[in-house]
């Protein structure tokens, strides 16, 4: 008799959905794939209602997963195929608002995943790191109430404050990734310095690895994609995100194109 699959306390609650989906796969990330098995369900709810309403984890960040679900769908993705973990590489990252979503949506299958968060500007990973921390608390509270800060340095990513193609002499860091994510790419702010992201990002794909950007414009993300192609990238896939939020100053909204590339050097 095959054994009973272990259902989530979460996934199988009355109001499951989206942020329900999202909230169980944080909650797993955040132990380590393994969920205590006892947790209280009064408490659950309380989180599920503040993670519902909390900042890190509003709209942009449920249109996000979704985007990429669609991504995943439609290029037939599948990083990391035949490995224990995930390496996912974030950058130009900022102050990282989807630094704790990423992780949770590509290891939401139980596989782990390391990320690298990197950004030139020391305020914005200063940022990054206590966001993430943040977030790290809550859900760590969720297995163990007693916690209020763990006082641990985060285990799943690791922030670094420097300019991304100076990332090989970090030794601790993969050469390979199987995931690198450039949220709201800035081609039109310096062409020279973006190539080489883009340069550096092609050449750090696993043999399944995939590039994922995202645009604020129109006219930019094309002039992303022709930049990426010319320096051997294969898109996959692109798309014009109909749930981004639109900003204030014209044709500039919240992942307003998705693009998923792969190095053609790299057989599929």
């Amino acid at each position: 008799m095959e054994e009973e699959q272990k259902i989530s306390p979460i996934s199988s609650a009355k109001d499951s959905g989206l942020g329900v989906i999202m909230f169980d796969s944080l909650l797993s990330h955040f132990s380590g794939n393994n969920q205590p098995e006892n947790l209280d369900p009064a408490l659950l709810k309380q989180m599920r209602q503040e993670f519902n309403n909390s900042e890190f984890f509003g709209e942009d960040m449920r249109n996000l997963w979704l985007m990429l679900e669609r991504i995943q769908i439609k290029a037939n993705l599948d990083p990391g195929k035949g490995k224990n973990r995930i390496d996912l590489l974030n950058l130009a990252c900022g102050y990282c608002e989807e630094g704790s979503v990423l992780p949770a949506f590509w290891g939401r299958h139980g596989l782990s995943v390391k990320q690298f968060s990197v950004d030139l500007r020391d305020a914005e990973i200063d940022k990054a790191k206590r966001r993430y921390a943040a977030t790290e608390s809550i859900f760590k509270s969720a297995m163990n109430p007693k916690i209020v800060n763990s006082g641990e340095s985060a285990q799943g990513v690791e922030f670094i404050a420097d300019n991304a193609v100076n990332l090989s002499k970090y030794g601790q860091i993969p050469s390979k990734f199987d995931v690198i994510f450039i949220r709201h790419q800035n081609l039109w702010h310096d062409r020279p310095t973006w190539q080489k992201i883009y340069e550096y990002a092609l050449n750090s794909l696993s043999n399944t690895g995939i590039l994922i950007i995202t645009s604020y414009f129109d006219r930019e993300h094309l002039l992303a994609l022709e930049l990426l192609k010319l320096l051997g990238g294969n898109m996959v896939v692109s798309e014009r995100n109909s749930a981004s939020r639109q900003l204030d100053f014209p044709g500039k909204s919240i992942d307003r194109h998705v693009a998923a590339i792969t190095n053609k050097s790299i057989p599929i």
